[in-house]
């Protein structure tokens, strides 16, 4: 089955265009089955910073040039997703969406305008999601029970469990990249001070929000979106962005911590200017990247796998299987 997925979400707008099988769809034999190889095959991944969640954790409202930036990139998009025909269709919204006042006015119109039906999804469907396609191909080998960690531009979500089930816990938190960067730097380069704020503040909130018992039982972690794969592409020196070396790399505690102290001394120019940091994301890198290691450390865990697959791969399971739909 063909099926379209646009992710639009605080900071990335995301158009995923794949095939599911068929067969194992009506079989119920999706996870442990391996969401990549033999599930999904990725036809077309494109990933587009649009911003469309500036400035809306102080106003609670949608600013006009984000929003005239995502309905950009959804123009570009849409030849693309009309080439392919996918027989089935969904734009999942998620974090900015949920907190912005005209969010379903914006949603609304993207769906007249572009074919585009639309989900806006809970934290905790959010989770699990990212849980099912993130961690499908690990089934059966490795730790169990992992953590996956989705770290956004408006939240973070941690799903624990087995590899390839659904998540035992789920828990979706407005710690996100766009967020916590407005809210606490102010300085470019940030002050220590600023930094500091931001750590304490990161820390609290995970430990407040999942408790001691899941936070102990973890034996690995996953993690998925834009902070992980930046900070992979960052410590390969990628001038030029290849998934093919960035799935499956571990980055370690020690990996997170020199990326900060990096990051921490540098202006958001000069940050853009490193290799492996994508255009629109100079500023807020550094904010990702201390939720990764506030994450690790919170669970105890000295190591994290970087998944490209993710939110993407388990939303077009769920809509292919009809589990997943607009409303």
């Amino acid at each position: 089955m063909k099926v379209a997925v646009v992710d639009l979400g605080t900071n990335t707008c995301r158009l995923f265009l794949a095939e599911v099988d068929g067969d194992e769809v009506r079989a119920g034999r999706l996870p442990p089955a391996p969401a990549g190889p033999s599930c999904v095959r990725t036809v077309e991944r494109l990933t587009t910073v649009v911003r469309l969640g500036q400035g809306v954790d102080r106003t609670g409202r949608l600013d006009a040039a984000a929003v005239a930036r995502t309905r950009a990139c959804l123009a570009g998009y849409a030849p693309r997703l009309e080439a392919f025909a996918p027989e089935r269709r969904l734009l999942v919204a998620t974090s900015v969406l949920r907190d912005a006042a005209e969010g379903r006015a914006f949603l609304e119109g993207v769906e007249r305008d572009f074919a585009l039906p639309w989900r806006v999804l809970a934290g905790e469907e959010e989770g699990a999601l990212a849980f099912r396609g993130g961690t499908a191909e690990l089934a059966g080998t490795g730790p169990t029970p992992l953590v996956l960690v989705d770290i956004g531009g408006g939240s973070t979500e941690f799903a624990f469990g087995a590899p390839g089930a659904a998540p035992e816990f789920v828990r979706s938190l407005d710690v996100g990249v766009v967020r916590l960067t407005e809210r606490f730097i102010a300085s470019d380069p940030p002050a220590p001070s600023e930094l500091a704020e931001l750590e304490r503040f990161t820390a609290a909130a995970i430990a407040d929000a999942v408790p001691a018992p899941v936070r102990g039982a973890a034996r690995g972690a996953v993690g998925v979106a834009g902070t992980y794969t930046t900070l992979v592409a960052h410590k390969l020196g990628l001038r030029e962005y290849h998934s093919e070396l960035v799935h499956g790399r571990v980055l370690s505690a020690a990996d997170i911590d020199a990326a900060i102290a990096r990051f921490s001394a540098l202006t958001n120019a000069e940050r853009g200017r490193l290799p492996g940091i994508q255009p629109g994301r100079e500023d807020v890198i550094l904010a990702g990247a201390i939720i990764a290691r506030e994450a690790l450390r919170a669970f105890g865990l000295a190591e994290v796998l970087c998944s490209e697959a993710d939110i993407l791969e388990g939303a077009a399971l769920g809509l292919a299987a009809g589990t997943l739909t607009a409303g």
